[in-house]
């Protein structure tokens, strides 16, 4: 059975408006033929972009395509044309009625089935309040079912129009079908100024066409130094400041001047400053080749014996009295690193002193006084 999606024709409503398919019904169309499709609106003009037998299977989804009608006739684009001078003279007064209503944001556009039952208005801000009560007043005042549909900042340069920085025609209002993502990022890996009246188009959005070169640059930068890293050059060594994709030259800061170095005088990245943002080793050389090369120092470590040397807490002095001779030997704690600052290492034990006479002078050499020990110099009592 022959998959009804394969005689399917892609359409547009506007110059440089979304493709919409729409099924052919066994029509032989060609590209630029204007036809008549049936929509939720109701009966519409459109233009063929995509013939039935170049469309693309598998970018169709499974919802039902509506039908394309018939092919349009002279008769169908006059009264299509006076539709739409219809609509932009009602506009001026569908703007006051706007503002009457509450609509908020602005009126940008009327348009007009083709069989004049319906009237759209395009409006462009954000906020919904005054759509219900505008519709009304706009349905009774033209005698039409009235309705209001929102677009963003983009579609609203799309249907002005106008010239870009570039001095080329809008790619909105061109060619372009559909807005590509764009960020802040994509200027910045193209080294443009974050300047907003440079990076920004007449929609007041980032420019769409930062997103078409971009696979480009990464390309281009994969052989260029990355900023702050360090390069040879004949002139002597420098940090890169600064780089220009397109000349493939790179700036460098040797000895306090900033110089230009193209592509090929360039040599191999030498060091890379630890310090500078997104620093890494360049892909010409690792950690370990730099290292082995004497380009970097490697990282000292230091000795685990200094370690536990420099851990160690000083010990209290004490006094040999009776009570420390005759007190047996206690087994030193095992703290963490004490063992290990003294030689020979082990626990000491007390030697035996010879028992003192009563009223001799204490034998043994004294210590200053520690707390639980007798001061210095008494007899026992």
């Amino acid at each position: 059975m022959t998959d009804p999606r394969q005689n399917v024709a892609g359409v547009r409503f506007r110059n440089a408006g979304p493709i919409e398919y729409f099924h052919a019904a066994g029509m032989r169309l060609e590209v630029g033929e204007s036809v008549i499709v049936e929509t939720n609106r109701g009966p519409e003009l459109a233009r063929v972009v995509i013939a039935p037998d170049q469309v693309v299977v598998n970018e169709l989804g499974e919802d039902n395509l509506h039908p394309i009608l018939r092919l349009a006739t002279e008769d169908d684009l006059v009264h299509a044309s006076d539709l739409a001078a219809r609509a932009e003279e009602l506009l001026s007064e569908a703007r006051e009625m706007a503002e009457d209503a509450g609509l908020e944001g602005r009126v940008d556009r009327a348009e007009f089935t083709l069989d004049g039952e319906r009237l759209t208005f395009l409006v462009s801000g954000e906020g919904t309040g005054g759509q219900r009560e505008f519709s009304r007043r706009a349905g009774r005042r033209w005698d039409v079912r009235a309705s209001v549909r929102r677009i963003g900042a983009r579609d609203r340069a799309r249907l002005a129009g106008g010239y870009g920085i570039c001095g080329r025609e809008l790619c909105c209002s061109n060619w372009l079908s559909t807005f590509p993502s764009v960020s802040i990022r994509l200027a910045k890996d193209q080294e443009l100024p974050l300047n907003p009246e440079k990076i920004s188009g007449l929609c007041g959005r980032l420019l769409c066409c930062l997103s078409y070169e971009e696979e480009g640059y990464k390309e281009m930068k994969k052989t260029l130094p990355r900023m702050g890293q360090r390069c040879s050059t004949p002139t002597g060594e420098g940090k890169v400041v600064g780089i220009n994709v397109l000349r493939r030259q790179v700036t460098l800061n040797v000895g306090g001047q900033r110089i230009e170095v193209g592509e090929r005088d360039l040599g191999l990245v030498v060091r890379w400053d630890p310090s500078a943002r997104n620093a890494e080793p360049p892909p010409s050389i690792t950690r370990e080749e730099a290292i082995a090369q004497g380009l970097i120092e490697p990282e000292e470590e230091p000795e685990p014996e200094l370690e536990a040397v420099a851990a160690m807490p000083e010990a209290a002095p004490i006094e040999l009295g009776r009570e420390s001779r005759e007190a047996p030997p206690r087994e030193r704690s095992r703290g963490r690193g004490r063992g290990r600052g003294r030689r020979g290492g082990g626990n000491r034990q007390s030697s035996p002193q010879p028992q003192q006479q009563s009223g001799d002078a204490p034998r043994g050499r004294v210590f200053r006084r520690s707390s639980g020990n007798r001061p210095a110099g008494e007899g026992p009592s």
